[in-house]
């Protein structure tokens, strides 16, 4: 269900003083998508997300990472990968709804076509619509190998990562 959110999930390398707080993707479409995959998150509303220890420190930098009302603005001073330095964004939450399928694409290689699919859920109903879409892209644009990026899936249920499986490989090897 759609919740609060800037469409960001976090992983926390450290949670202690040094904190350090990366951008592991963010929800196509959303408020955080103009953030690059492994940002490194320096402060948040003018506060030191790396050093603070104070209580108040602390309540602002959650309130701010964790937003509770659509339309909270907050500000992040962030590090992105390859970027010599840091930028300010300001970010306003939304209803954000997870993306089954966050991104796919086919890349273009001496060997053909090499398909990439990100999936996030194996939950069912928007799914399996949306893996459906995803093999049927991959199939049109004649893609023969396929990276199937499943590192921050939730799991969910087996009959459609067995559905997912059979349209990969069809049925003479599931």
């Amino acid at each position: 269900a759609p919740s609060p959110s800037y469409g960001a999930v976090y992983g926390a390398r450290s949670t202690t003083v040094p904190r350090d707080y990366r951008i592991l993707y963010s929800e196509p479409n959303s408020p955080a998508a103009v953030l690059a995959r492994g940002a490194r998150i320096l402060s948040v509303d003018g506060v030191d997300l790396v050093n603070a220890t104070s209580q108040s420190a602390i309540n602002t930098l959650n309130a701010g990472l964790f937003p509770t009302n659509v339309g909270e603005t907050h500000t992040f001073v962030v590090q992105e990968p390859n970027s010599a330095s840091p930028r300010t964004v300001t970010l306003a939450a939304a209803n954000i709804a997870e993306k089954p399928v966050n991104r796919t694409s086919v890349l273009s290689t001496a060997n053909g076509p090499v398909g990439y699919i990100f999936l996030t859920t194996f939950s069912p109903f928007s799914s399996e619509r949306e893996i459906a879409e995803a093999i049927t892209q991959m199939r049109g644009a004649g893609v023969r190998d396929l990276v199937l990026d499943l590192r921050y899936n939730g799991g969910g249920l087996l009959a459609v990562a067995s559905q997912l499986s059979y349209a990969i490989a069809g049925s003479a090897r599931t």
